[in-house]
């Protein structure tokens, strides 16, 4: 009966999606790229539809804890942050989300960066941050994800008072993977996550740290093995390690191949552009990973709003244009469209948890109309108001509800 409701449900919200795309504006600069975004993501989602036998899984719903993204920095040691993530909790299990996921990346919980930064005392604060946050995600129920990478500079840390930039510039290799590991495993003793991702964009991180030497497959591999002996040999108590790539990576077969030599117990995989056969990747890289004995995780997704002409022309990683794009609410039917597909395939493949990334269009979105011709920045800005208000006001997008949908016991 659970799984013939849950296929039903899925049926139900995917006609109802049909029917709010039909009504909804997309203007006349986007049509083009709304278009290649449903093409792409209806033949993953009939794929995945085609496969999948209707029988749901014990994956953990999850969803991204946007009050407390550490890329905000000290704006998180204010009081208002903590009472912030609690009333998001709240909103968050108000959907029936069971499990949320946060990120703790370095050179958080690092003492010398604080000293480097000047302000030493921030140490304490934010292990304190940690401590209250997991008690409270683990006071009710809820399982907690955290994410162990690497801080953005740049735009995506704007008003965070830490300067990681210069900090990175200091740092060799060796510095950088024994840092991290002093930072692991504080997390596992300070915060007592149910799962530890220890990276999941080896790209990335080679991109902030101005390291290639740890993106590579042998250089990224190596670190993980060893991040993940020290932690054992420290002990690690009830969570789980993990790490993996984004569905992006170039040779991600060879990465993935190395990582399941390093003693992880499961593989994250990160889902943003659904560019050229970028979805289909999601289903080889989830098979590979099972084929080597390791479960499989998202503990990021979101449709990228990205051309393929523009797939690699525009770095997301320092340039927040492509994630602007986000914010309007005319993109609404497809972020559900999308949802829903991964939702089915993580049903489908068995997934520990999914965790989509942008939670904030849960609560908020903007209308193009009136803001399509704000800047980049300001469009951010406007969207965290507006995501801060719907958290506050108890508001619900449709996004929101077709997530609940979704993922409903039954």
């Amino acid at each position: 009966m659970q799984s013939r409701t849950l296929a039903l449900a899925c049926v139900l919200v995917t006609t109802a999606l049909a029917s709010a795309q039909n009504s909804s504006s997309v203007p006349r600069e986007y049509e083009d790229l709304y278009a290649m975004l449903d093409s792409k993501v209806s033949a993953f989602d009939a794929r995945v539809s085609r496969s999948w036998d209707g029988q749901s899984s014990d994956v953990q719903s999850a969803a991204e804890l946007q009050v407390a993204n550490c890329n905000r920095g000290r704006q998180l040691l204010n009081p208002l942050a903590f009472e912030g993530t609690k009333l998001e909790l709240t909103r968050l299990q108000g959907l029936g989300v069971n499990a949320v996921t946060i990120c703790i990346g370095f050179p958080l919980l690092y003492r010398p960066f604080f000293e480097f930064n000047g302000d030493p005392d921030d140490y304490e604060r934010f292990i304190d941050f940690y401590r209250k946050l997991s008690a409270e995600v683990h006071r009710r129920n809820m399982k907690l994800i955290v994410e162990s990478s690497i801080l953005f500079g740049g735009v995506y840390s704007q008003g965070s008072g830490l300067n990681v930039v210069e900090y990175y510039k200091k740092l060799s290799e060796p510095d950088i993977v024994a840092a991290r590991v002093e930072v692991a495993r504080t997390i596992i003793r300070e915060a007592q996550p149910d799962y530890l991702n220890l990276g999941s964009e080896p790209d990335t991180q080679g991109k902030l740290t101005g390291r290639p030497d740890l993106s590579t497959p042998d250089g990224f591999s190596r670190m993980t093995a060893y991040l993940v002996e020290q932690l054992r040999a420290a002990g690690v108590g009830k969570t789980q390690l993990g790490a993996g790539i984004g569905t992006w990576q170039r040779f991600g077969e060879t990465y993935l191949k190395a990582l399941c030599g390093t003693g992880i117990d499961f593989v994250d995989l990160h889902v943003y552009p659904v560019n050229r056969d970028l979805l289909d990747k999601l289903i080889t890289y989830t098979d590979q990973a099972h084929a080597c004995g390791k479960p499989v995780a998202i503990s990021e997704a979101w449709l990228q709003k990205q051309r393929d002409s523009e797939f690699t022309q525009i770095d997301a990683v320092f340039d927040n244009a492509i994630y602007a794009r986000d914010t309007f609410s005319f993109w609404s039917p497809l972020d559900q469209k999308f949802l829903m597909s991964l939702v089915k395939f993580a049903h489908w493949k068995r997934l520990s948890y999914l965790s989509p990334f942008w939670s904030k269009f849960f609560w908020a979105y903007l209308d193009y109309d009136e803001v399509g011709r704000l800047s980049k920045q300001d469009l951010m800005t406007e969207s965290a108001r507006a995501s801060a208000a719907g958290i506050r006001d108890g508001n619900v997008t449709l996004t929101g509800v077709a997530y609940k949908a979704a993922i409903a016991k039954r």
